[in-house]
């Protein structure tokens, strides 16, 4: 693409002027080598700016969009006065007003931040500096024609040099890309005052030769500017995505630590209110809601410490975990019928007490009567039952009735805790699925591996405090 930006325009010169005038016609029409680049340049710099704006893009933006300006009002003068030339002083005058909008770009970039939009600014200042020129070539074309060329050349020499140097010291820009800017100002001011100084077929070749690799330069620097702010903004946006992504799954870890948290304080409330309030309470009634706010109270300092799948599966008695979330369902004043199963499981205690009492809320929620929990043994596997005679779930929500925030028209939860649950049993090895009831209603099964007598029991040191053994006739 920058072959075909830069070296079009100067074969396509070559071929328009004459056989025998083909080298001083290509050089006499400059412009049309560096308008092309300067606008291809100006577009990838306001681009850039577009994707970060910084302060140093910004102000190469506009400096770029100026030139561009200029190079195409010394096209356009070109052509329109061919075959006559246009005066090499009138074509310095063009590169000592960029020189001096780069200086004021440089010196003004370091204090004040750019607010206007550069592309739009460079192409109002370019185009009234544009009207002024064309008004003194029109008006008076010899202004200036008086000066020693020594003088002028002098000028023109610091003024290029000075540009420059002032762009070599940006800071907001990197060095490569500064070193190339202060080379195309080189490049294509020595390549005009070439022209200006001699009529030579040497000066002539140094100019297209200046021209080509200024307009080269310009826009290679500029396109790479902006290729580098794409990837540099494709890995700032993957950041963040990242960032964001952590973020979510750290609110989602600690919104499902929240709901259970809550669930298990409202159990410990209300067995510690029935244990005060109930005079006539039975013995044997006071001592299982005794050892299930005991448990449960292990089970919440475990789950405020660290999440609760946190450590190894192990060999666990499914009727203490069950049993104690019976009675903690029971103290909140929802029945469930449940008989002990005998079952032992390969899997973590806290997940599996987690995931019962979730479904166990859910049936509360929406069920009519009593919930009822019913363990069977099918192969290896141990199937843990939770039905209600609620109203069931749409058929339109089984599909994504695990994912998160997913919850029925007639809910009023969060839509986080079958989610959470799915989740659980899927890290324990197991499953957790939907099943139609015969009689209506939901039915949720959990699966999880039986455990085997070799399996890892718990062992002395270990933080899980187990709750104590529990009496089965809670239906």
């Amino acid at each position: 693409m920058v072959l075909g930006v830069v070296l079009m325009p100067v074969l396509a010169l070559s071929l328009f002027t004459s056989e025998g005038d083909r080298l001083a016609g290509t050089a006499r029409f400059d412009g049309v080598i560096v308008s092309p680049a300067a606008l291809v340049s100006a577009i990838a710099c306001y681009a850039a700016w577009r994707v970060n704006p910084r302060p140093g893009l910004a102000w190469t933006a506009f400096a770029v969009t100026l030139l561009g300006c200029q190079g195409l009002t010394l096209a356009a003068v070109q052509l329109i006065r061919f075959p006559r030339p246009v005066e090499g002083l009138w074509v310095l005058a063009a590169d000592l007003t960029i020189a001096l909008v780069v200086l004021f770009s440089v010196t003004v970039g370091h204090l004040v931040n750019f607010r206007p939009d550069p592309a739009a600014a460079g192409f109002a200042l370019g185009s009234v500096i544009a009207v002024l020129r064309l008004l003194w070539l029109r008006d008076s074309p010899q202004l200036g024609h008086d000066l020693p060329e020594a003088l002028v050349a002098t000028v023109s020499v610091a003024a290029f040099l000075t540009a420059a140097a002032f762009l070599l010291r940006v800071t907001s820009m990197p060095a490569w890309a500064r070193q190339r800017m202060a080379l195309t100002i080189l490049l294509i001011g020595g390549a005009h005052l070439a022209l200006y100084l001699s009529e030579s077929p040497a000066a002539q070749l140094s100019a297209i030769v200046g021209e080509t690799l200024g307009a080269t330069a310009l826009v290679t620097t500029s396109l790479s500017l902006f290729f580098i702010e794409v990837e540099v903004d494709e890995r700032n946006r993957s950041h963040l995505n990242d960032e964001l992504e952590r973020a979510q799954r750290g609110i989602r870890v600690h919104r499902a630590q929240f709901h259970e948290i809550n669930s298990t304080i409202a159990g410990i409330t209300s067995a510690s209110r029935l244990l005060r309030s109930a005079r006539g309470i039975s013995e044997q009634r006071r001592v299982l809601l005794e050892d299930m706010i005991f448990a449960e109270l292990s089970r919440l300092e475990r789950l405020m410490a660290r999440p609760a799948d946190a450590s190894a599966p192990r060999l666990m008695d499914l009727d203490e975990a069950i049993g104690t979330l019976v009675v903690s369902q029971e103290a909140r004043g929802n029945r469930v019928r449940w008989e002990p199963s005998g079952l032992k499981v390969n899997a973590q205690p806290d997940a599996v007490a987690e995931v019962v009492n979730i479904l166990l809320d859910n049936a509360a929620k929406h069920g009519r009567s009593a919930a009822e929990v019913t363990v069977t043994q099918i192969g290896d596997t141990a199937e843990i039952s939770v039905h209600d005679d609620g109203p069931g779930v749409e058929e339109s929500l089984r599909r994504r009735l695990f994912d998160w925030g997913t919850r029925g028209p007639r809910s009023n939860g969060q839509g986080i805790g079958l989610h959470i649950a799915h989740e659980l049993m899927t890290r324990q090895g197991g499953y957790l699925e939907i099943r139609d009831g015969g009689d209506g209603g939901a039915t949720f099964v959990m699966g999880l591996p039986i455990g085997r007598d070799n399996d890892q029991e718990p062992q002395d040191g270990d933080d899980d405090d187990e709750p104590p053994a529990l009496a089965t006739d809670l239906t």
